[in-house]
């Protein structure tokens, strides 16, 4: 989930946007719930001359940053890079046609995304062995979901 996060920069995956999965009879533990409610994600409020890859993200729940929060994932083992090759196009192929993006707002998403692409690859192939420290100054204090009013300085602030 945090890994996704990052690459589509979501701002707000809040405590109340993952969950699990139990047996309704035996409340047995069955897994992770599928990710969801990722709505708040590549650059969804930002105007295009604002879309950028490198750019400080905001995010929850557990760092205030997507740079921050990355480093909270133990292991990359389990993560094919080579299947994330051509993202970028497959993204233009579901956004080509939509009624709600303009013609020259894929171009800027889809460099974004291959940029968050080759980012994680640059963290994963730099991380090795060795486990980042936590920062713990940049922790998420309070569980507080995007409503869409919020300037990113508030929300960083909370």
């Amino acid at each position: 989930m945090m890994v996704l996060d990052y690459i589509i920069a979501n701002e707000d995956r809040h405590q109340n946007n993952f969950g699990a999965i139990r047996n309704a009879e035996t409340l047995e533990w069955l897994g992770s719930a599928p990710i969801y409610d990722s709505g708040s994600s590549l650059w969804f409020s930002k105007p295009q001359a604002m879309i950028n890859a490198n750019a400080t993200t905001p995010c929850k729940p557990f760092k205030a940053d997507h740079e921050e929060q990355i480093r909270l994932v133990s292991s990359f083992d389990w993560l094919d890079l080579s299947a994330l090759k051509g993202i970028d196009d497959e993204f233009r192929d579901i956004l080509n046609g939509s009624l709600f993006i303009d013609e020259t707002r894929p171009d800027a998403l889809c460099f974004a995304l291959r940029k968050r692409v080759e980012m994680l690859a640059e963290i994963v192939n730099s991380r090795g062995e060795q486990l980042p420290v936590d920062n713990f100054s940049a922790d998420i204090t309070e569980d507080v979901a995007y409503n869409g009013t919020d300037s990113e300085d508030e929300d960083l602030e909370r």
